[in-house]
């Protein structure tokens, strides 16, 4: 599973720098149970992030690009609401409990509608802690997440990430409690709700072992997870570079309009093709690192020149070093 365990928060940021199917798929989901209660406290009034309308049907809430801390409260995702005529599907309702109490605050500006159904898409923390406040408010919404991602929340790791978003808040998180998905989503599962396909792409271990992205095939939108990021680089200790590449060009293929990253802005297929090239210029820094006969130290001193394009994102001066290390290391291991 994905080791992470807590450690100091002086070390956090390097951390971060980042259910069965329906028996019948073609049923929609069951929403008789999901009667709201009454909402619990927000976010204060000074929280900036609202929807933005992305797509018919569809809406994201695009969080800041830093780490989280005292002033975000933990947010730096991107959640994203899709109406249904059964009601609302949220995916990746954010990083903590007064996030996703936030969330559901605005949510009343799009629609009256129940949640009914959310979408978690991988075990990063940061993406589905706010799982706590959709089922305070709605406690019948089915919760979908990938099979290895709910054996890693069930082995300890949504602790291990309730602790950590704790620290590196200083205590803004806290109140925040694990609710993990409930119910399976696996590559090629085509989950109905209402008169909306959600159709779930998974291709093996990527940003970390149970990414999924979640297609809402109607409207012509994927969610990525944080098997893309746009303006950011992430953490890659718990998947793989030439995972993560082979994903990223097989979901390529397919003939979608709007493309929702992990974290960043929305955009199309080019936002998508900017991340790869990035882990692909890594992968191929390390492969003539060895092939040279260097360490992976090594590797580093010719992504500061191949790379040099995305030396403005969020988390390059943090990252660049550990990718290039990681990648050596994948290169090394195919060798033998």
């Amino acid at each position: 599973m994905n080791k992470l365990s807590l450690f100091p928060l002086l070390f956090s940021a390097l951390l971060f720098t980042a259910c069965t199917p329906d028996p019948d798929p073609e049923k929609p989901a069951d929403v008789s149970t999901t009667e709201k209660t009454a909402p619990a406290k927000t976010i204060a009034a000074d929280f900036p992030y609202t929807f933005e309308q992305v797509a018919a049907h569809t809406w994201v809430m695009h969080g800041p690009l830093a780490l989280p801390n005292p002033e975000n409260r933990g947010f730096m995702n991107n959640p994203g609401v899709v109406e249904t005529t059964a009601g609302l599907v949220i995916i990746d309702p954010g990083s903590t409990v007064h996030v996703g109490r936030h969330v559901l605050a605005q949510i009343k500006t799009i629609s009256d509608k129940p949640v009914a159904a959310v979408f978690n898409t991988h075990i990063h923390g940061d993406h589905w802690l706010g799982n706590q406040a959709i089922r305070e408010a709605f406690p019948g919404v089915k919760i979908y997440g990938h099979p290895n991602m709910r054996a890693a929340v069930a082995d300890g790791e949504g602790e291990n990430w309730v602790s950590l978003m704790e620290s590196m808040t200083e205590g803004a998180s806290k109140g925040t409690k694990v609710v993990a998905p409930d119910s399976n989503a696996d590559n090629t599962d085509s989950i109905r709700v209402g008169d909306t396909t959600f159709r779930i792409h998974y291709y093996g271990v990527a940003h970390t072992n149970g990414d999924i992205m979640i297609e809402v095939v109607e409207n012509s939108v994927i969610f990525l997870g944080d098997n893309v990021l746009a303006k950011r680089l992430p953490r890659m200790s718990d998947g793989t570079f030439q995972g993560s590449i082979d994903s990223i060009n097989t979901v390529l293929k397919k003939d979608i309009k709007t493309w929702v990253p992990g974290h960043g802005p929305t955009g199309d297929k080019a936002m998508v093709r900017d991340f790869l090239n990035y882990v692909s210029l890594v992968y191929a820094a390390a492969k003539q690192a060895f092939e040279d006969d260097l360490d992976s130290s090594d590797v580093i001193s010719i992504t500061r020149r191949t790379t040099a394009a995305y030396k403005d994102w969020s988390g390059y001066e943090e990252q660049l070093g550990p990718h290039g290390a990681q990648a050596f290391a994948e290169v090394e291991a195919a060798e033998f």
